[in-house]
């Protein structure tokens, strides 16, 4: 502590009057020397002579009480050299933050006690007697500043309750009791503006420092609660303020409410010391009744000591139809209340004709954001006109929402990742262990996920995370104090006026995470550089890459090809040949695409691995008995027996079950298909576990087959009109999802009877469950091998796919008159269409269950151990045919009939199956009593095709199967590939892509948040929709972050969060204007989890995220009055899509950013500011091809209009300042937010924790628009950025996050802060989180 010793001595030694208490106290010392004192104990009395002193020769240190003459002044206890009056003050104990220990009780004295302070420090004091010592307690207790505090506010709280006032009661806590939240859209009883004028000077003439605080009497409770408050202006007499004051009757306030200004002198900023001035009482009916009103202020003497101006406004709502924000509506002349809508310094000048104030429009507000903080300001222009600005700041309601959407998706991905690998079977070593391990890592990360997950459902209470909470690993998916910062102006002079939106956040990074690596651009590039020692080790990683990114390429086509067969089918229904051919071509590239995405020597060398490798699990004879002794000696063998690998997979209670229970409910085998034959397999892992659900499962099977007719089975819906294939593409595909996965069973997929229920989504159509393209590509079964299958060789892949497509193209042909008939072809080339016949057989999927012997059993091809690969395949074939020809309706037959059999030889099985067929192709066969007409010998008769969509379902089902084998095969070579990387590297890309998500997730909340924000909370701009749909919007992140400790991990980690969110996608989908539950039953299902979700959370306009990591897409529900000025679709592009193009400027202003400009840390941020300025500049000459009108609109004429410079000449000042070598170079970013806007981009601003240092931005540049836009005063800027800081939105942020309405700034930080970023005087100080 420092302090004046001769001030100190002077205060110790003033008169006795001046002191709450003085005397003699014994106080214990520490004593150091070789001479020291000691406390004699008198043997004759037994007790410590008071008097007697003598000095002992002993080493080191001992404590001893000495008597001191002690004087106590406020918390200052002094003590004198000797227990004399007249004595030299020797020193003094700071009583604060200490307690009181009193000594056991003695028959004797002294009566000591101890001062317990905070950091351990102890002091003992002692009086000479009992009463003398609890008086010393006493005053002691009572000298310290907290108690004096508490004493004071009991005082005040005492004096406001006689007056009737709460002290403690102000107008956020009364909506808080009655539950009650602002709307800032809510037209208000009128608004008022506040100046005063003659205020009364001190002693010394001196002018005060005024402020203005409303009070509203309440007449239920009988008390005044304080409404609202002014900024404090310096030293002024006649002050004008710009904070204005806007009475709502949600409140509770009506014309006869009493309203009380009160004026107060502001002595001291820090502390918010301050006398009262004077005050007046007026009712607010007679404020609305005028526009003006001069009343005088009173002291409570009752002399007048100035006067109160008041200017009245009384604002209406925008005019919905034709009016916008930058032309707005004008009324009648003689509906105008007054001449003059504005200030007291504006009154000399003409009145304005007209011109009303509006109260912005903000949409759906309400919806999508929570907590509103409003507050309202009035501006002087250049002009002498007034500049009206509606400050808004709202909590998001997608900060815990949409998180849980992506770590679903994610959550979803290692499910499959997980799955692959299980796929695989069991590996011998040294590559079982490899296997476990990864095996482990999947189950980590799936816990981590699901645990962020079920805590971001679990979260309740306000709609942000609080900077407090930014370590909170359980909330780490979630942004950091994510909150729209939005400012409505309006200059009627200049008859313009607009929103200007900020998302202020906190920097993307995984704080929990605590190293000092350099975020994830160093991660990143120390995993890309650590290949380098080994060229052997390079290929592990690129393998693995390269068949990542084939298996999403597969699935994305897959899911356009079954789209294409969706259409084809839906021409087929209503027998349109006009667009078939063009989607059979289309069909035809894309398969082309498939099969050429894959290396053939990588799947070969996949497949080789795990032929090689590959363990074999026999099982003994006797467990395959099915009595119940049999089974349980089976799971007691397997439970002694037990791998790691099978102890994992037989853990797991996702996705990864019983071949026999999934192929029951397989995609690829629908339950009408009939069974033929049922070869005999060893189904032992589904004898193991789920016995119980076999039986219900066949049984609901059985139940559901049996009411079935033959041509029962539907694959695409009626063209009814019912439903439509977009909204279909835009809503099910999502909702579809989670119901197939938590029951692994694909219920959209699977052929019911018309007259049971179905839910899929929100459609109950049955027939659309065969192609559903969502369930098909994310079915567990049609993606993966199971652990007893045989891998199906390449060529025959690829085969299966060519025939497959060969097919159904013939068939189109035929129907639409362009060939013959495709039994034409198969004849004239009759070996190929064997083979081609035979392969296509090969992808069926397999349901090798006992129970499916009945005729409505399921199309089986599982081999079994006892015929090798080459038979088995040709045993399949055959059968294949057969299959086609009961699909064609030649043969009805089943596995006895024809006479196959396991153990029969390839010639046998080849004999047999074209004894079959050929008596099939010599005649016709009878069926039901009728003949039918024989297809393979007479070729399709188009007068006999009733139903289209019969002819081409068949093909349609062949060519799915074979695309899931190409799949299956794809996963099986990405799983071989990863068990092959080394386990260091993959565990150390494991946690990069950890941390790499936790960013992704917060930068995409907000991201979206801003999306929606434009999208929803305000009029549509057709400019910015046009950008939108032609280029994708610009995004400007700006941020305050040094480069310097902490932060530069947090750079590094929020530049690659930032970057990465040019991979998603964005789709605008239709949404009705209430936001109605059909946007997405997911969302609702989030919703009705979140706090207060009421009525309004449940009609929030939810986006929702489909796809993977690598390609994600968000789908934006918009609402009509967007919808109808989005350019029209066509069926080639059915919704209007784009990407964001993201820029990051990030500058320091702190004095971290000192310290890392002068150590020469800084460039790797200035590389970046440059990298970014290229991409700017790249956007902004595809922006200016556009030809939009860039520049402010027309005002009343180009000599009122301020100077603007143009985009050319913002990009060029740009390109100036990034190479400019400066320090703390703040200009780029004032530059790049107004390149942003001009390009009607969005904007974010951020820092560690966006709240004091976002705070100085997010004011400067609302100041800045209004002084380069709006004509606002230069004299009057530096006043205006003041009071946004001092009583604006973003004080309210500090409070909400820590409690104080300080920014976190101290003396030392202010100073080397640029000059426009630092907060007035008052409203900085130790308010850390």
């Amino acid at each position: 502590m420092r302090f004046n010793k001769q001030e100190l001595t002077t205060l110790a030694t003033q008169p006795s009057q001046k002191f709450d208490k003085e005397g003699v106290l014994f106080l214990r010392e520490r004593q150091e020397g070789f001479f020291r004192r000691s406390e004699r104990k008198d043997s004759k009395r037994g007790k410590r002579s008071k008097s007697l002193r003598e000095l002992s020769c002993y080493s080191g240190t001992s404590k001893v009480s000495l008597e001191r003459w002690c004087r106590l002044r406020g918390n200052l206890l002094f003590y004198f050299k000797s227990r004399e009056q007249w004595s030299e003050p020797l020193g003094v104990i700071i009583l604060e933050q200490c307690s009181i220990k009193v000594d056991s009780p003695t028959t004797e004295g002294p009566y000591g006690f101890h001062l317990v302070f905070e950091g351990g420090l102890s002091q003992h004091l002692a009086a000479y007697s009992e009463g003398e010592r609890d008086a010393w307690l006493q005053s002691i207790q009572l000298a310290s500043y907290d108690c004096m505090r508490s004493q004071l506010l009991a005082l005040q709280q005492r004096m406001e309750l006689r007056r009737g006032q709460d002290p403690d009661l102000d107008v956020h806590m009364w909506r808080i009791r009655r539950g009650h939240t602002v709307d800032p859209s809510e037209l208000p009883l009128c608004e008022i503006s506040l100046a005063c004028d003659n205020l009364l000077c001190d002693g010394h003439g001196r002018p005060p420092n005024p402020v203005l605080v409303v009070h509203v009497y309440i007449p239920m409770d009988g008390v005044w609660i304080k409404y609202a408050k002014t900024e404090v202006v310096e030293r002024s007499s006649n002050p004008g303020f710009l904070n204005t004051v806007s009475f709502r009757a949600s409140d509770g306030l009506s014309s006869e409410t009493r309203v009380r200004l009160t004026a107060y002198d502001v002595r001291e900023h820090v502390s918010q010391t301050a006398t009262p001035i004077g005050s007046s009482i007026v009712t607010l009916g007679a404020v609305q009744e005028t526009d003006r009103l001069r009343i005088p202020l009173r002291s409570p003497s009752g002399t007048t000591v100035g006067f109160l101006s008041l200017t009245v406004w009384n604002l209406e709502l925008e005019d919905k139809g034709g009016s916008t924000e930058s032309t707005p509506c004008r009324s009648a002349p003689e509906n105008d209340i007054g001449a003059v809508f504005s200030h007291r310094r504006s009154q000399s000048l003409p009145p304005r004709l007209g011109i009303k104030l509006k109260l912005p429009h903000q949409g759906h507000l309400h919806q999508l954001f929570a907590n509103p903080h409003v507050q309202t300001y009035r501006f002087h222009s250049g002009l002498g006109g007034d500049i009206s600005v509606h400050e808004v700041m709202a909590e998001s309601r997608l900060c815990f929402q949409f998180p849980q959407q992506l770590l679903a998706l994610w959550i979803q991905e290692e499910k499959e990742l997980l799955q692959e690998v299980a796929g695989m079977g069991e590996l011998r070593e040294p590559w079982h262990s490899r296997q476990v391990e990864l095996l482990d890592r999947h189950l980590q990360l799936l816990h981590l996920y699901s645990q962020a997950q079920e805590h971001l459902q679990a979260h309740r209470g306000s709609f942000f995370k609080p900077s407090s909470r930014k370590h909170d690993r359980t909330l780490e998916f979630a942004p950091v104090n994510l909150h729209l910062q939005r400012m409505w102006v309006q200059n009627d002079t200049l008859r313009k006026s607009g929103f200007y939106d900020i998302i202020t956040v906190g920097a993307f990074t995984a704080h929990s995470h605590k190293s000092k690596n350099g975020g994830l651009i160093k991660l990143l590039q120390q995993l890309k550089e650590s290949p380098g020692k080994d060229n052997s080790s390079l290929q592990g990683p690129t393998k693995i890459s390269m068949a990542h990114g084939a298996i999403q390429a597969i699935k994305q086509l897959r899911r356009e090809v079954v789209d294409g067969m969706r259409a084809l089918m839906k021409l087929a229904k209503e027998k349109q040949t006009a667009g078939m051919l063009p989607i059979c071509e289309d069909m035809i590239s894309k398969t082309r695409i498939l099969l050429s995405l894959w290396d053939p020597g990588l799947v070969e060398e996949a497949l080789s691995f795990v032929e090689e490798h590959k363990v074999a699990q026999p099982v003994p004879e006797e467990t395959l008995d099915g009595a119940e002794e049999g089974l349980g000696s089976l799971e007691l063998w397997q439970q002694q027996t037990l791998s790691p690998y099978r102890r994992i997979t037989q853990q797991l209670n996702f996705d990864l079950k019983s071949p026999d229970v999934d192929d029951l409910v397989s995609p690829d085998s629908p339950r009408c298909t009939r069974n033929f034959w049922n070869l005999p397999t060893n189904g032992t892992v589904s004898r193991l576990k789920g016995t119980d659900s076999n039986v219900d499962v066949q049984k609901s099977l059985s139940q559901s087959e049996s009411s079935q007719r033959d041509d029962q089975f539907v694959i695409f819906p009626d063209a009814d009109g019912e439903y439509k294939d977009e909204e279909i593409d835009s809503t099910n595909e999502f909702n579809s999802k989670p119901a197939s996965h938590k029951t692994g069973k694909n219920t959209d997929e699977i052929e019911v009877d018309e007259q049971t229920p179905i839910t899929n989504g929100l459609e109950t159509d049955p027939g659309r469950k065969f192609l559903d393209t969502q369930a098909m590509c994310s079915s567990p079964s049609a993606n993966y091998y199971k652990p007893t299958d045989e891998p199906e060789p390449w060529d025959l892949t690829q085969l299966n796919i060519e025939a497959s497509v060969m097919c159904l193209v013939s068939k189109v042909k035929f129907l639409c008159g362009r060939c013959g008939s495709p039994a034409v072809r198969l004849r004239s080339q009759r070996g190929m269409g064997r083979s081609r016949s035979f392969r296509s057989g090969l992808v069926c999927h397999q349901v090798p269950t006992e129970e499916t012997n009945s005729p409505d059993g399921v199309v089986t091809v599982q081999p079994t151990s006892s015929v090798s690969s080459k038979n088995s395949s040709q045993v399949e074939d055959m059968k294949s045919i057969v299959t086609d020809a009961e699909k064609e309706g030649l043969v009805k037959t089943n596995e006895d009939t024809i006479g196959l059999s396991a153990t029969m030889s390839s010639d046998d099985v080849l004999n047999k199956t074209v004894d079959t067929v050929q008596k099939a192709v010599n005649g016709a066969v009878v069926r039901n009593g009728a003949t039918v007409r024989n297809k393979f010998t007479e070729g399709l008769d188009f007068a006999s095709i009733v139903d289209w969509t019969c002819e081409l379902r068949p093909s349609m089902r062949k060519l799915r199967q074979a695309m899931d084998g190409l799949l299956k095969t794809a996963r099986l070579t990405h799983s071989v590939f990863r068990v092959q990387e080394d386990s260091r590297a993959a565990q150390k890309a494991c946690n990069v892509r950890y941390r790499r998500d936790v960013c992704f997730s917060q930068a995409l909340t907000s991201l979206v948040t801003g999306l929606m924000a434009k999208l929803w909370c305000q009029k549509p701009d057709p400019t910015f929709l046009m950008v939108l749909t032609t280029l994708g919007p610009l995004v400007s992140f700006e941020g305050l972050l040094s480069y310097y400790g902490d932060e530069i991990d947090m750079w590094g980690d929020m530049a690659v969060a930032v970057e990465d969110l040019v991979t998603v996608t964005f789709i605008l989908s239709r949404c009705a204007a209430n936001a109605s539950s059909s946007n997405s039953s997911d969302a609702n299902t989030i919703n009705n989890n979140r706090c207060g979700s009421g009525v309004q959370s449940q009609q929030q306009p939810m986006p929702r995220v489909v796809g993977s990591r690598t390609a994600l897409t968000v789908y934006l529900p918009v609402p009509d009055n967007v919808h109808s000025l989005l350019p029209l679709t066509s069926p080639s592009t059915p919704a209007v899509s784009f990407n964001v193009t993201p820029v990051f400027f990030n500058v320091g202003i702190n004095e971290m950013a000192t310290l890392a400009e002068s150590l020469g840390n800084t460039r790797p941020q200035d590389k970046s500011n440059l990298d970014n300025y290229e991409r700017l500049n790249e956007y902004y000459h595809r922006f200016r091809k556009l030809h939009l009108p860039v520049e402010p609109p027309g005002q009343r004429g180009p000599s009122c209009a301020p100077l603007q410079p143009s985009l050319a000449d913002l990009m060029e000042n740009l390109r100036v300042v990034v190479h400019t070598k400066q320090s703390k170079n703040v200009d780029v970013l004032h530059v790049s937010s107004r390149i942003c806007r001009r390009m009607k981009g969005l904007r974010f601003t951020s820092c560690k924790s966006a709240k004091d240092r976002t705070g100085m931005s997010v004011t400067l540049e609302q100041c800045q628009i209004l002084m380069s836009e709006y004509d606002l005063a230069e004299h009057e800027f530096q006043r205006a950025l003041d009071c946004m800081r001092s009583e604006g939105s973003r004080r309210e942020n500090t409070c909400k996050n820590t409690g104080v309405r300080k920014y976190a700034f101290n003396s030392l930080q202010l100073l080397t802060l640029p000059r426009l970023y630092r907060p007035p005087a008052g409203t900085y100080g130790s308010a850390q989180t």
